[in-house]
């Protein structure tokens, strides 16, 4: 066998190798979905025939009942409230607040960043009775605003760590040439710095929606059932006087998860790129 065709031959195992692997991965990761849609497109009876059945015709009764049957919608659109809410509110504060540790020395820095991760690693629920407690102290309690609040804190953490490392590896002499051409510092924050670090504003910005979009213990705590999010319904579906109710637990994540797939797949570019920030020098 000629070499050419050896090294031929090696290409064409190494892309059955790789793609082979890929196919793989892919399907490890999208199999729960899928199976989750196909629930969902089930009867009670075809979800609970066993053996299970893999060909069957779709119905679309436990989406009806779910939209119209229950408390989804409201839930939904709280969620929707109190991601949206709660990100926008640490962005605005992490992103200055990242800039300045990047950018400044100042006394006590090392021990403010060490106070922030610590602040994250702290399990939800150890400063979950306390804020319950001053919630309703302050009259917050089972309303909005206090999981915004309770998001925002575990949230601007992450942002500060993450945005921190991304704006020191920005380039200074950008800055600096546009306060040679009369730029202030704030206009050059806003005109130079922020566009080059969207990627990692993006970044920052997807941690702390799924962190939000995803949670329930403070939303389970802190709500009641006008100001619940999806998740706290979602565990509202289990158990009960009929059992628990698979279709519309199902029925009801797929249609949480649709709005974070589409967000994702818009915003991946940035994502990509501000997943491997440290690149820009």
């Amino acid at each position: 066998m000629s070499g050419f065709a050896r090294g031929r031959r090696r290409k064409l195992i190494h892309y059955v190798l790789t793609y082979t692997g890929l196919i793989s991965l892919f399907l490890v990761f999208v199999f729960p979905l899928l199976w989750i849609v196909g629930i969902s497109l089930k009867t009670r009876e075809q979800i609970f025939t066993n053996p299970p059945v893999f060909f069957w015709i779709p119905t679309f009764e436990n989406y009806a009942q779910v939209l119209t049957q229950s408390d989804f919608l409201t839930s939904f659109g709280n969620s929707l409230v109190v991601t949206t809410a709660s990100v926008t509110l640490s962005l605005l504060i992490g992103i200055p607040a990242s800039y300045t540790f990047a950018r400044f020395r100042f006394p006590g820095q090392g021990v403010a960043m060490i106070t922030l991760l610590i602040m994250r690693m702290l399990p939800p629920v150890a400063i979950l009775l306390p804020l319950f407690v001053l919630f309703k102290a302050v009259g917050l309690s089972n309303t909005r605003i206090s999981v915004i609040i309770a998001y925002t804190t575990f949230s601007l953490p992450l942002i500060v760590w993450v945005m921190k490392d991304y704006f020191a590896n920005l380039p200074k002499e950008l800055e600096e040439a546009a306060y040679i051409d009369g730029a202030s510092r704030m206009l050059a924050f806003r005109k130079i710095v922020l566009p080059l670090a969207r990627p990692g504003i993006v970044t920052a910005a997807i941690l702390s929606l799924l962190l939000a979009w995803n949670d329930f213990i403070f939303a389970a705590i802190l709500t009641n059932n006008a100001t619940r999010t999806s998740p706290v319904l979602l565990a509202s579906y289990a158990g009960g006087e009929t059992g628990t109710n698979w279709g519309a637990i199902t029925a009801s994540g797929v249609l949480v998860v649709i709005p974070v797939i589409i967000f994702s797949l818009i915003v991946q570019k940035h994502l990509v790129q501000g997943l491997s920030s440290g690149t820009v020098k």
